[in-house]
């Protein structure tokens, strides 16, 4: 299992000591391998053959996962006048690459079993941002809404897995993170790396593109100087939007840090106005609450 996460870009290995690097390859490489239907769900849509028909003819084959999709279809996060009631539908409805991040995100939620508190705020975190994404992104006038809304949902996978992992330990992280803490701040201190490099090994395991590995990698220092303007912009974008989030409550608990200073600065960054700034997080929070049992 090590040797399939082990061969990871050399800017992977600056985010921990070379003394971490196998327990991280051994909890990254102990997770269970995406469920079958998922997995060559995932593989067809990166087929530039894939159709709508194949992708249809798949999901038919696991109920669970086909369901979700139509939940995910019909929410509000993508606003749709009429109801839709067939796989097809919902595939040209929400897209390919939404799709791939709908995918995921229904296999992680399978795989944290355990589902309590802190569970519950990590994905409310996720379901907030990808909607935020999805929101700037239109306002933005961006042509990769879709892409957005897939870092949306998988910014903060690694804590996903650090809590399925190591749920104890994990535990501790956000206890402390009650006493103006940042996460990164209480996981370099307690694990000697952070969840967006976890997140990165594991976006990379099942196939993700390294772009999306690296948005992943640094939503939590966007301006890295090695990202190509491009992949900047998007991780920009993303680093906002989970501000925003946080901003309105969703992803820590009582006693974070005040995210307010670092919103206002990324608002800037982007081009939103402060009155813009909060339409956005305005209708961010209206389409979270209606959406908020999407990925129950």
């Amino acid at each position: 299992m090590g040797r399939e996460v082990s061969a990871v870009p050399e800017e992977f290995r600056s985010h921990a000591s070379e003394k971490d690097w196998k327990e991280i390859v051994a909890w990254v490489g102990d997770l269970p391998p995406l469920p079958h239907v998922a997995a060559q769900a995932l593989n067809l849509i990166e087929d530039p053959d894939a159709s709508a028909r194949k992708l249809t003819e798949l999901l038919g084959r696991d109920t669970a996962l086909a369901a979700r999709v139509l939940k995910i279809a019909n929410s509000a996060m993508f606003a749709r006048q009429r109801e839709i009631t067939t796989i097809n539908q919902a595939i040209m409805t929400i897209g390919f690459k939404t799709l791939k991040g709908i995918i995921v995100a229904a296999t992680l939620r399978q795989l944290n079993r355990k589902y309590g508190q802190i569970e519950h705020m990590v994905w409310e975190n996720a379901l907030c941002t990808a909607v935020a994404c999805r929101l700037v992104a239109y306002h933005l006038r961006k042509p990769y809404v879709e892409e957005l809304f897939l870092l949306g949902l998988l910014h903060d996978l690694g804590k996903l897995v650090l809590l399925r992992q190591l749920p104890a330990e994990y535990k501790a992280v956000v206890d402390r993170t009650t006493h103006g803490v940042t996460f990164i701040e209480a996981e370099l201190d307690k694990f000697g790396f952070g969840h967006p490099l976890i997140g990165a090994l594991v976006a990379k395991k099942w196939n993700f593109a390294l772009g999306t590995c690296q948005a992943i990698l640094h939503h939590h220092d966007p301006s890295f100087d090695e990202l190509d303007a491009g992949l900047r912009e998007t991780t920009v974008l993303v680093a906002f939007c989970d501000v925003i989030a946080h901003s309105l409550g969703h992803g820590h608990l009582e006693g974070y840090v005040d995210v307010g200073p670092s919103m206002i600065v990324l608002a800037e960054s982007v081009g939103i106005k402060p009155d813009t700034l909060e339409k956005i997080r305005e209708e961010t929070e209206t389409i979270f609450v209606q959406s908020s049992g999407t990925f129950n």
